[in-house]
């Protein structure tokens, strides 16, 4: 008998240790291409960006810090405050 385990109410985003599965892929293609770059061009640059990437998308409790960069830009510089003065 298979056991199969899904997402709470199939609803929630599917999770691979702590990160979401989109992420998880971004940083194993960016580890095998920083591994490539690395033995051709010896610079490590591009495993410092993947390991920032990773460190960022790192998600605990659904909260990730890269949520939370993209929301305070969002709200502090693209997106516009309304303000409403009225006399009481």
């Amino acid at each position: 008998m298979k056991t199969y385990i899904y997402p709470e109410n199939l609803r929630s985003a599917v999770k691979l240790w702590f990160w979401n599965v989109r992420d998880f892929i971004i940083i194993c293609g960016g580890i095998i291409l920083s591994a490539v770059l690395f033995a051709k061009l010896w610079t490590p640059v591009p495993l410092a960006f993947t390991a920032c990437y990773a460190f960022l998308t790192l998600r605990a409790e659904e909260n990730s810090i890269m949520d939370f960069i993209t929301n305070a830009v969002r709200f502090f510089i693209t997106s516009q405050q309304l303000f409403l003065w009225r006399k009481s």
